[in-house]
């Protein structure tokens, strides 16, 4: 198994689009490919809109899955006068809130969204300033409203990477080159157990009733719809069994038109040689349905992304036939296939191709197997790793320039309670970091008080590096918050503080650390248990008297100032007065018996400093009664009332 995940390596989250229950498209096979890939350099989080095969594959695969719901676009695909209006009621959609939440708890330095459709997860990471990768595995339909589509993609994604050349031909006027990568798909051939091919050829020609080396043609398909081209498929095969009765027909797929399947099943009955044609549901494990096949055929009416099922053909040693169809073409003509390229619709010119084909077994297992080897020298492993890794060294100094922008940015001060204005999900600041609270049950068990929750900035939640989420679950040290107060089933009240409990001698000294009854969370024993004995809190009423008394002498002490300061200034207006009368002193009275005059002149300064130290003083008395006040040294008061 694949562990995608270590601390060293940055984080990365790839976003898939559909992940069905019953089947997995091309788009989800390439993104899983290229998820394990990235796995060598990035740690990897496959996020799935829902429970389904792609899901199982990651899984098994050892790719950490997630599931969280999103909408998609469709109208990027197929644009239309409607999109602008589509997109802007996207943008208010009641996923968005839960995506970005994702994305502040997962804090990923890269986000990869999947298929053109896909535009809502690059949304939630520009909000947040991560860099965004948007895979573009099918070709957008040219029309009026084709450019929309493309500046909206080119507005949310800091890189475009396309899976064929036919992909960016949408793009190339509209966005600027340095963005734009094209880079095909491949695969592990390990993954597909070559050794296992004869064993499974005859299990499945056996399925369907053949038991000797006539030459099935098959079609393959996840999702079975008119562009798909299954009818001209069953046209060719009908025509070619008029004259080749040796030849079957398979046809593989999930049919998600049931009209349009129910016409092609009635064309094959009408026919008369429904003998010769065979049709099964959708098989995951394809290496089970393509050993079976002699000839494989791809007649899509669509311009192709890529054509994944070309590929797959070469890689199982298959002659292909298919036809001018967006990436089908680049394939084919890339592994010198280009004779095997049928004008696209042209149902005559398919026919000929196969029965060519069919008319020497010798040829078509040579052809076959020349395929198996070219494929591994264009689309390859290796040449798909020296692809991938031109393409990371243009992300590496973007990547690199905001981890040192999040690593100088700001802090929240500590135990502040704050949440994004765009998502739901309120953090608490512990040591530096922000931890989620899990769910509305958890902020309600820990008594956190939504008054006190203070909304901040997306990006300015993103700089913050995350922290374990808080729950109401054990193990409590992990999950609960690092400072709060608690009992367990027993009367007693603990100031919960760092993994130690404290517990209060009395509901006075709660409230002299800040906090109230209402305040106290609920834990069983072994809650409490698990956190160290501490020292008691004391809070009698010898200890709540002390604040006061202190108090009280401080008053005292100001009050004997201010009155020798008032003494002083009334000697110091005598003698002025008498000073303006001419008057002079007399010698040998009481006033200047010790010293004389120069000792009354110091007399004077000393007061005028008396009175400047009057207001310090004052301020110095206001302080006293916190600066005495008794305080356990080992406990830090945090929390409780403002």
């Amino acid at each position: 198994m694949l562990h995608m995940s270590t601390p060293q390596q940055p984080k990365v989250l790839l976003f898939s689009h559909i992940c069905s229950p019953d089947h997995i498209t091309g788009a989800e096979k390439m993104l899983l490919f290229m998820t394990l890939e990235l796995g060598r350099h990035y740690a990897c989080t496959l996020v799935v809109p829902r429970e389904g095969l792609l899901a199982v594959e990651a899984r098994n695969h050892g790719i950490n899955t997630v599931v969280q719901s999103f909408p998609l676009l469709f109208e990027m695909y197929h644009p239309s006068a409607a999109l602008p209006h589509l997109f802007q009621e996207l943008l208010v959609h009641s996923e968005l809130p839960g995506l970005i939440d994702l994305l502040l708890i997962h804090e990923p330095e890269m986000v990869i969204t999947n298929t053109c459709i896909n535009i809502l997860p690059a949304v939630a990471a520009k909000r947040l300033g991560i860099p965004v990768t948007w895979v573009i595995a099918e070709t957008i339909l040219m029309n009026e409203f084709t450019t929309f589509s493309v500046e909206l993609m080119d507005q949310y994604a800091d890189w475009i990477v396309g899976i064929s050349d036919t992909t960016m031909q949408p793009l190339q006027s509209i966005m600027r080159s340095n963005k734009k990568f094209v880079l095909p798909p491949s695969w592990r051939i390990e993954h597909y157990n070559p050794s296992d091919w004869p064993v499974r050829r005859q299990s499945k020609r056996a399925e369907i009733g053949i038991y000797d080396e006539r030459p099935v043609i098959g079609y393959i398909s996840s999702d079975i719809y008119a562009n798909k081209g299954l009818d001209h498929f069953i046209q060719m095969g009908i025509h070619i069994c008029e004259t080749n009765r040796m030849a079957h027909f398979m046809i593989t797929g999930k049919p998600t038109d049931p009209v349009y399947t129910e016409s092609c099943i009635q064309m094959i009955m009408i026919s008369g040689y429904s003998s010769q044609f065979s049709f099964l549901p959708f098989d995951a494990n394809i290496q089970s349905i393509y050993p079976a096949m002699d000839i494989v055929v791809i007649p899509s009416l669509l311009n192709e992304g890529f054509g994944l099922t070309a590929l797959e053909g070469h890689i199982f040693g298959k002659a292909v036939v298919a036809y001018r169809s967006g990436g089908l073409e680049e394939i084919l003509k890339s592994t010198g296939n280009e004779a095997f390229l049928a004008h696209k619709g042209d149902v005559r010119d398919l026919t000929s191709k196969i029965q060519y084909l069919l008319s020497d077994h010798q040829n078509r297992q040579n052809i076959g197997n020349r395929n198996s080897q070219v494929v591994h020298q264009v689309f390859g492993i290796e040449a798909y790793r020296c692809r991938l890794r031109s393409f990371l060294s243009h992300l590496g100094p973007v990547l690199e320039s905001r981890r040192m922008v999040r690593q100088k940015a700001s802090r929240f001060p500590e135990y502040f309670l704050l949440k994004g204005e765009s998502s739901h999900t309120v953090f608490v600041i512990e040591q530096g970091l922000k931890r989620p609270i899990s769910t509305g049950e958890d902020f309600n068990f820990y008594k956190f008080d939504w008054n006190r929750v203070v909304i901040v900035g997306d990006r300015q939640l993103a700089m913050h590096p995350t922290g374990i989420p808080i729950r109401a679950e054990e193990p409590f040290l992990t999950y609960a918050p690092a400072i709060y107060v608690a009992r367990g089933q027993g009367p007693t009240v603990y100031l919960m503080q760092h993994g130690v409990r404290y517990p209060f001698m009395s509901e006075s000294a709660l409230q002299r650390y800040g906090y109230s009854m209402s305040q106290v969370v609920l834990l069983p024993e072994s809650g409490t248990a698990s956190y160290t004995p501490g020292l008691s809190i004391g809070g009698g009423k010898e200890a709540a008297e002390k604040g006061p008394r202190r108090k009280s002498k401080a008053k005292l002490i100001m009050k004997k100032k201010t009155k020798k300061g008032t003494k002083l200034r009334k000697a110091k207006m005598i003698m002025m007065k008498k000073t303006k009368k001419g008057t002079k002193p007399r010698k040998g009275t009481r006033r200047f018996a010790k010293g004389g005059f120069q000792a009354h002149k110091r007399k004077v300064t000393q007061a005028k400093k008396s009175i400047r130290r009057y207001g310090q003083a004052r301020r110095r008395a206001k302080r006293v009664t916190a600066r005495h006040r008794p305080k356990h040294k080992s406990i830090v008061k945090v929390g409780g009332k403002r």
